[in-house]
């Protein structure tokens, strides 16, 4: 594997399993089949993100990674630079696009297809290149670790989590004693071997945004057409009771906010 990868790849065989609940934004509750799939245990750190910016600067521009503060990643006159101690940090403030763009970078590093054509903004995820994981696998994965909220890095995250933090830990721009990331990996994995899948960030996911249907579904990949992708797990700023697996969000695609960011996922 390449050197630059930093997570480890999680196994789920082929399963089916009841998704969403009674709660209006994630119902109705309905069953859905998925083939085999494999999700990073964590996300992509911002370490990982700049590699992919160093080795092909010309995939992503300006645009789609808002370097503003409090980011870890900052644009230069000679490039995008990874700021002092922050490379173990999640990668935050991306489009979902610029998150698109990495997984294309890493299928080829590994000599997989590309799934997404970001310039014509399409994507096929039956090729078997790297991608944002579909909201159906986010849940299963998370249902199938069953993370709890309570230790999660939330709003309401605990004195130890909250010392993690990149305001705490003088890294960044983010101030000290404000709501922030912790590193990637540095909570406890949950029962799947999962890393921070509640709280910490807003996930990306494949799926445009859109209202399930109750009938059972077999690989659900979310509306067909719209600008809105699901978000999944909730981040530092959400309460820990607002958490839970089958929460999700709406957001621009185009959206780049230090509450963002992603992990991948790829087909087994």
């Amino acid at each position: 594997m390449a050197e630059h990868r930093k997570f480890a790849l999680v196994p789920f065989g082929e399963r089916t399993l009841t998704v969403g609940s009674s709660d209006p934004s994630a119902g109705p509750a309905h069953e859905v089949t998925l083939d085999a799939f494999a999700l990073a245990d964590r996300c992509v750190s911002a370490g990982d993100f700049h590699a992919f910016l160093r080795e092909a600067p010309q995939d992503v521009d300006h645009t789609m990674v808002d370097c503003i503060d409090p980011a870890f990643v900052v644009h230069r006159a000679d490039g995008f630079a990874l700021r002092p101690g922050c490379a173990d940090f999640p990668m935050i403030q991306i489009s979902f696009w610029a998150a698109a763009a990495y997984c294309n970078w890493l299928s080829r590093t590994e000599g997989r297809e590309a799934v997404y054509d970001v310039t014509a903004r399409t994507a096929d995820l039956d090729l078997d290149g790297y991608r944002l994981p579909t909201e159906a696998e986010w849940e299963a994965a998370c249902r199938a670790g069953a993370p709890d909220p309570a230790a999660c890095n939330s709003a309401d995250a605990s004195p130890a989590c909250r010392a993690l933090r990149a305001g705490e830990l003088g890294t960044g721009a983010f101030p000290p004693g404000s709501p922030g990331p912790v590193p990637v990996g540095s909570l406890p994995a949950d029962g799947a071997g999962l890393h921070e899948m509640l709280g910490n960030l807003r996930e990306w996911c494949h799926d445009r945004y859109g209202p399930y249907r109750s009938a059972p579904q077999r690989n659900p990949r979310g509306a067909q057409r719209g600008a809105f992708r699901v978000v999944r797990g909730g981040s530092f700023i959400d309460p820990a009771a607002e958490l839970g697996p089958s929460s999700r969000l709406a957001a621009f695609e185009d959206t780049k906010c230090e509450v963002y960011g992603f992990r991948v996922a790829m087909p087994r």
